[in-house]
């Protein structure tokens, strides 16, 4: 066959597969997303768009334990809780989310838990909370999710010797980290402080 026709044949099968992968991109059966063509797409959603109302098992989220200007949060459902309204007063925190069981300290003086949106844990994608372990000079963070999320600070929980919570505070977001992976921030807290990351799915 003439260089020519060859040339052709070549650019005629190169348009063919074009025409086809458009035709498999149309009908939804192919990704654009460059995480999930390379096979390292994060199921972690950015945002949830259901409403908040009452967990369908009757689970909810209360004050576990209280002390002078802080508290420690409990779900007590089998579903995650987002978006979590807690007030004091005038005051007023967003926890961004609990997992079933999960505990975190809120900076707020008698607390009360209100409304939240409840999700089943597989619609995370996987998300797990991020950790915090006060170390000499700082807080060690942990995440091993499988992307950045967004700071929203950290809540503070003081104790004695005993347990018993003596106080507490609020750090703010650019002092928190919800990265992926192990990260230091400098802070001076006493060993054995218990900080509560508040990191979101997204910027909502």
């Amino acid at each position: 066959m003439p260089r020519l026709g060859k040339d052709r044949v070549v650019v005629v099968l190169a348009a063919v597969v074009v025409l086809g992968l458009l035709a498999f991109i149309a009908r939804g059966k192919v990704s654009l997303d460059t995480n999930a063509l390379l096979g390292s797409g994060c199921a972690i959603p950015a945002r949830i768009t259901a409403l908040p109302g009452t967990a369908p098992d009757g689970g909810v989220v209360r004050v576990a334990e209280q002390g002078p200007g802080v508290a420690v949060l409990e779900n007590t459902s089998a579903l995650a809780a987002y978006r979590i309204v807690v007030t004091s007063g005038s005051r007023t925190v967003e926890v961004p989310l609990l997992t079933p069981g999960q505990r975190v300290g809120v900076a707020l003086d008698r607390p009360t838990p209100g409304s939240a949106v409840w999700l089943a844990p597989e619609s995370l994608g996987g998300f797990t909370p991020v950790t915090a372990t006060v170390v000499p000079g700082g807080i060690r963070y942990r995440s091993a999710n499988c992307r950045p999320l967004t700071s929203r600070g950290a809540a503070v929980v003081h104790r004695d010797a005993t347990g018993r919570i003596t106080g507490g505070e609020q750090l703010p977001a650019a002092s928190v980290s919800c990265a992926m992976g192990e990260k230091e921030l400098p802070a001076a807290l006493a060993p054995g402080t218990e900080v509560s990351p508040y990191c979101a799915l997204g910027a909502e």
